[in-house]
């Protein structure tokens, strides 16, 4: 019978040596967190290799990365941490959206428009056209629109 361990490491990809980031090469989640199946449940596969080499994660904690990387199981560059101290840790390394010029617009993960969307309908505003026709081509709220055209979202184009 295969122990917990051996069938959680054999998909965990360490050829990058002791000190580099250990990625998950199992499933993983839409945000690239590595999902193992334990008990009938998917868990997050750093928080199982958290509790396979440490202890189990006390109530109101998570596992976060020192590294950024979702993917990533190498217990040295996890730590336990509240949801404060997560959001902590990002803000400080500028990882928010407005915070970061590369998570903005397209990169979001949210957004419905592309940055040649967005630069079409200021033109097409600017020419006259109206925001409720421009709304229904793109698939999105009257509000998006009059939010692209007073610059309040897509400030940096």
């Amino acid at each position: 019978m295969t122990t917990l361990g051996a069938r959680f490491w054999v998909k965990v990809d360490m050829n990058g040596g002791l000190f580099a980031c250990w990625p998950w090469m199992g499933a993983r989640t839409e945000r690239g967190y590595g999902r193992f199946g334990l008990g009938g449940k998917n868990r997050h596969a750093h928080r199982v290799a958290w509790e396979l080499t440490y202890v189990p994660v006390p109530a109101g904690l998570w596992v976060l990365h020192h590294c950024d990387n979702p993917a990533c199981v190498h217990p040295d560059h996890l730590f336990l941490g509240t949801h404060a101290d997560n959001m902590a840790d990002m803000s400080s390394k500028r990882r928010q959206a407005k915070q970061h010029p590369n998570l903005r617009g397209e990169l979001n993960g949210a957004t419905k428009l592309t940055r040649s969307d967005v630069v079409t309908i200021r033109e097409v505003l600017a020419a006259g056209g109206r925001s409720s026709e421009l709304a229904r081509q793109f698939g999105v709220s009257r509000r998006a629109i009059s939010l692209i055209a007073s610059r309040t979202t897509w400030s940096w184009l």
